[in-house]
């Protein structure tokens, strides 16, 4: 699986991408830890999220190893008092890690 972040919106209106990786280049604890935060992630995006000017909004594109694809987005306020989401928090750790 291949996985990208791309941070955009804010205060700038910038885009950025933030990391990639493939799973396939990982040992198996890794590959299965990063599969994981995927899906948590997924289950983020899929909940009710803020809407509002100057946020940002995190893009996170999958490619399955079975070919398959797909796109998650999650807002986050961009206010350096309230954290991400810890499993986007984690994901961006282990691209940042990855560079």
């Amino acid at each position: 699986m291949i996985v990208r972040v791309t941070r955009s919106g804010g205060l700038a209106g910038g885009e950025e991408e933030l990391g990639a990786l493939d799973t396939d280049k990982l040992d198996g604890s890794a590959a299965a830890r990063i599969t994981d935060l995927v899906e948590e992630v997924g289950r983020l995006a899929a909940r009710d999220q803020p809407i509002g000017a100057d946020l940002f909004r995190y893009d996170v594109d999958i490619e399955e190893d079975q070919g398959g694809r797909r796109h998650l987005v999650l807002i986050h306020e961009g206010d350096p008092g309230v954290p991400l989401p810890e499993p986007l928090a984690k994901l961006l750790g282990a691209l940042e890690g990855r560079r």
